[in-house]
């Protein structure tokens, strides 16, 4: 199967941070889809498909998701991470708040801050403040993790020629429920 790493971007340039969060991902082995969801963030897809080793990168340009917010996101994470084996985004302040609600999401289990690959389940990941690193493994369908941007290789940002894909559902986590959903 397949890995989804999610784009950190600002809707005009990729955060260079997400190179490195690619670069975890090509030591997994497999295909790497990159995602980017914004508004009006055509640059950032044509940015996106100029890295070697990104395959497709997938694009959902909406209102909705020009900001980012966890609670729009995760849903749309969420509903395309069943097709994928890893689910992979940097450990910023963004992934972290993302990346827990995608794992609730999916019922897995989230890795946070990963410094290491052993192998396709298995990672590394500091532990008390810093002061230890534990090697831990995944026995969930879908692995969900946060990288530490700075623990990885960045990949370059030229050279690539991924396919870019449009995605047209759009999750709204603000609009409001229908009524009959909370009848009894």
């Amino acid at each position: 199967m397949a890995i989804l790493v999610i784009a950190e971007h600002d809707n005009r340039t990729l955060k260079g941070a997400t190179l490195n969060t690619l670069g975890a991902a090509a030591l997994l082995g497999g295909e790497v889809h990159l995602l980017v969801a914004g508004l009006a963030c055509g640059a950032v897809a044509a940015q996106a498909a100029a890295i070697p080793g990104v395959s497709k990168v997938l694009v959902a340009d909406a209102a909705v998701y020009e900001h980012q917010l966890a609670e729009n996101l995760s849903r749309l994470v969420a509903a395309l991470g069943k097709t994928y084996s890893h689910l992979l985004a940097p450990a910023g302040s963004a992934g972290k708040n993302l990346m827990p609600r995608v794992a609730t999401l999916l019922d897995v289990a989230q890795l946070s801050d990963i410094v290491g690959v052993v192998s396709p389940n298995t990672f590394r990941r500091p532990i008390y403040a810093g002061n230890a690193i534990a090697t831990v493994q995944s026995l969930d369908p879908v692995v969900v993790a946060t990288v530490r941007a700075s623990a990885f290789d960045p990949l370059p940002a030229e050279g690539g020629s991924a396919t870019i894909g449009s995605l047209g559902t759009v999750y709204n986590a603000f609009e409001p429920a229908p009524v009959a959903d909370f009848m009894i």
